[in-house]
């Protein structure tokens, strides 16, 4: 089974090489999950860089894939966003072309790890194709990458800068099937977006000092006409469908809310860690304290803050996340139900086996 595991500080210095383990160590501990490649992105040495690193086979392998590379272990950090991947192939043979993260061109200006399968991306691929980009990979991922690149420039084109979650609500308009994805830019640095539909994602949050509430608001947009339901396939005499076209919104232009959580009694900024992933195993040995993201939620990082979005308001929806204490300690949490991590190991192995040969059988 994939799995997702992505990680930020605030305000809580740490070096590159302090980054690096924690991503690969956030791997390691899904690995009972079954997976054939693994990846991480990360800050690189120029400003505005992303640098990915991944590798078939085994966590061992991209650790000693990363030593080959031979990053800067020792640069410091304040603040920064990376995330990690373990694979298990379902579009796109066991290969490093293949591997997660994808990216969304030669410079890597979007970069997403994603777990789940997008049912509609040939169709996404042949638009998006159609519109010059060249795809490096047989993934369905990559179209998402590609299609958080083309939104950007496109609405930049039209004069509408966007918010990182605004951005993504045009993107996940645009996106059947399932998901639970990670992504990152270096035009929103020291930020990630985390969205699920489909496939599970929680975020660990650890702070010295004791947070003012224990949840996080769900903030729905000013009007139910921000972000209009646009069908998929209106395509007419080849001319561009309307949901690639950028759609202007109220929260337009970098208009931030804080969120009531994160907000420090004397007002000062509060340094804080995020942890991000598809399974608490990997969040675990850092904190107890965990929300559990649902269905069509956006959770957008930045400045120590954690922020829930949402496309539309549903009548009856929770206003609130709650930031839950985890009761359980690490090797029960692992196990589970189950004896032996062996056993455990082998039954999901199974359920993602039949997941992934009836897709296939499907396509």
């Amino acid at each position: 089974m994939c799995g997702i595991f992505g990680y930020c500080n605030y305000l809580v210095e740490k070096s590159r090489g302090d980054i690096i383990d924690t991503l690969v160590e956030g791997l390691q501990r899904l690995e009972y999950r079954g997976y054939d490649s693994t990846g991480i992105a990360i800050d690189g040495d120029d400003l505005d860089e992303t640098v990915i690193y991944k590798q078939i086979g085994k966590v061992s392998a991209l650790k000693k894939e990363i030593e080959i590379q031979a990053p800067k272990r020792d640069v410091t950090y304040v603040s920064h966003c990376g995330i990690a991947h373990t694979r298990w192939a379902t579009h796109g043979e066991p290969k490093q072309i293949n591997c997660h993260p994808q990216r969304s061109d030669k410079h890597n200006e979007f970069v997403i790890v994603h777990n789940g399968i997008i049912t509609n991306f040939r169709e996404l691929k042949t638009l998006l194709s159609n519109k010059g980009y060249k795809f490096e990979s047989d993934t369905d991922t990559e179209c998402i990458a590609k299609l958080f690149l083309h939104l950007y420039n496109t609405n930049l084109k039209n004069g509408n800068e966007l918010d990182f979650h605004e951005l993504t609500k045009q993107v996940l308009l645009e996106l059947e099937g399932s998901y639970g994805l990670l992504c990152r830019s270096v035009h929103y640095p020291n930020e990630v977006i985390a969205t699920r539909k489909g496939s599970p994602l929680l975020v660990g949050v650890k702070s010295e000092r004791k947070l003012k509430v224990d949840f996080v608001d769900v903030e729905f947009p000013d009007s139910e006409d921000a972000q209009p339901d646009v069908p998929l396939n209106n395509e007419k005499h080849n001319d561009p469908p309307k949901n690639l076209m950028p759609i202007a919104t109220p929260e337009s232009n970098l208009r931030r809310s804080q969120s009531r959580a994160f907000l420090s009694e004397d007002g000062a900024p509060n340094p804080i860690e995020f942890f991000v992933s598809s399974d608490v195993a990997s969040v675990i040995k850092h904190t107890k304290k965990v929300l559990y993201l649902e269905d069509d939620d956006i959770a957008h990082i930045y400045d120590g803050e954690l922020h829930i979005h949402r496309s539309r308001r549903e009548i009856g929806a929770s206003a609130t996340r709650s930031i839950q204490t985890l009761e359980m300690e690490l090797d029960q949490i692992l196990k589970g139900p189950y004896k032996h991590f062996m056993k455990k190991g082998n039954l999901l192995n199974n359920q993602e086996s039949t997941l992934h040969t009836n897709e296939k059988r499907k396509t």
